[in-house]
């Protein structure tokens, strides 16, 4: 939020302005090089550890390669339900909040070609595949008392005249909303019998949109009464691109190995920005008026690059057990322009570098398969991308499902997972954070048809 300043109004009132509860920028980019395991439901019933298995329009996202291995053209569509347990901790008060999203997950199809060859390039897979990689749409609200006030600012605009600093109540409603929604178009191909490569080129778009509410009660020895109240909106909107490379090995007849590299995202983003002040004195002659403030501003965000590698092993017709193995470095995540990030202007890419680290994530799934009917079970566990992280900040889930041939040419799948975290938000100009425990559980369906 750059130079987030009231044009018309005092400096005293800017520094209550500049104190934003909004995500700054350096969250912001850490939200947006994060990803979730969403896709269809065999693909999260078995936690998305497809690396090395392919034949799945979601494991295109892992490793590209995998299309090649579409024995025909297909297509399919992914709903899911989620919901949201968010329990805020701020000065010994609870506050839970619970967030339902019903929505599309994931949608596309693949094209198999068959050259007609015995031995080299076989095989050739043209795929497109929509995903709803991340969604936004959650909500928490902290409430407490810190008797830490936002009295410095509060006296400074009163120029001294009244001192409310005994603290009466806190409380921050956060609303955040939007998706990232990646788009990637794959082509495969099988070069022998043992050998699939495979490559996309990735097309992300962001819409982010994020409201708070704050309110603070305080009051003096003498029983005056001061009410604060800051709304503020953000929304943060725009695309990238990327690419993402693979190749799937058979060095035995039931053991497939996969390797996947995935670039950078390069973004080009628009924020829009709005806050209202409405401060309410029970000395009417200390009164201020109400004051908003807009402004836009247009930044570049660089994420960082991904490598896979995948281990399978296939017991024929009767199932399969897989294992991702994930590494991302957050630390080399960019803001830019340089100028307005870095030095006299902001320290958001110093921060990014020394507050982050590289984190990996590990996925293991399975499937039993009998006749038509198919049985799925994952686990993934995921590191923190904060290197003063605390052993609950790791991300762990699991998962379940099954699959079943509802007509000659089609298929239904179902899935069921959860995950949960801890992580914090810094609140107010409090010296202690709010702590956050998140548990997501999601339900998810896909019906797929080959073409």
């Amino acid at each position: 939020m750059k130079q987030k300043i009231f044009t018309t109004l005092s400096f005293i009132l800017i520094t209550i302005v500049t104190f934003s509860q909004t995500r700054t920028y350096d969250e912001i980019a850490l939200l947006f090089a994060q990803e979730n395991i969403k896709g269809t439901a065999r693909y999260t019933a078995m936690s998305g550890a497809f690396g090395a298995l392919g034949g799945n329009l979601s494991a295109g996202n892992v490793n590209p390669a995998g299309l090649a291995f579409f024995n025909n053209s297909e297509a399919s569509i992914t709903l899911d339900k989620r919901n949201t347990l968010i329990n805020s901790t701020f000065y010994n008060t609870t506050t839970g909040y619970e967030n339902d999203k019903l929505g599309f997950s994931q949608g596309g199809g693949v094209l198999v070609f068959n050259t007609g060859s015995s031995n080299y390039w076989s095989k050739f897979a043209l795929g497109i595949n929509v995903t709803n990689v991340n969604d936004f749409d959650n909500s928490y609200v902290i409430k407490g008392n810190s008797q830490f006030s936002n009295e410095d600012y509060f006296h400074e605009i009163q120029q001294g005249a009244t001192l409310y600093d005994i603290v009466d109540a806190q409380k921050m409603s956060n609303f955040t909303y939007g998706s990232n929604s990646n788009v990637a178009f794959t082509i495969a191909a099988k070069y022998n019998k043992y050998v699939t490569f495979g490559g996309s080129l990735i097309s992300n778009s962001i819409d982010y949109n994020q409201d708070i509410n704050i309110l603070e009660k305080s009051s003096d020895i003498n029983g005056n009464t001061l009410s604060a109240k800051t709304y503020q909106n953000l929304n943060t909107y725009g695309g990238g691109i990327g690419f993402n490379f693979g190749i799937i090995a058979k060095p035995f007849k039931n053991v497939r190995v996969g390797l996947a590299y995935q670039t950078p995202i390069w973004y080009t983003l628009t924020e829009d920005f709005t806050e209202v002040l409405d401060l309410n004195l029970s000395d009417d002659a200390n009164a201020l008026p109400y004051a908003d403030d807009e402004r836009t501003f247009d930044y570049k965000l660089k994420t960082p690059s991904k490598t896979t590698a995948s281990l399978a092993f296939i017991f024929g017709k009767q199932g399969l057990i897989s294992m991702d193995y994930m590494y991302k470095d957050y630390s080399k995540i960019k803001l830019g322009p340089s100028t307005d990030f870095e030095g006299a202007n902001g320290n958001e890419n110093e921060l990014l570098a020394t507050n982050l680290t590289g984190a990996s994530q590990i996925r293991i799934g399975g499937e039993f398969r009998l006749n038509k009917l198919s049985l799925r079970a994952g686990y993934h566990i995921e590191d923190s991308p904060y290197k003063n992280a605390i052993d609950t900040d790791v991300t762990k889930g699991y998962s379940f499902g099954l699959g079943f041939k509802i007509f000659r040419r089609s298929k239904l799948d179902f899935s069921y997972s959860n995950d949960s975290s801890t992580g914090k938000y810094y609140y107010i100009n409090s010296p202690n954070t709010a702590k956050l425990n998140t548990t997501n559980d999601r339900i998810t369906v896909t019906f797929t048809i080959k073409l």
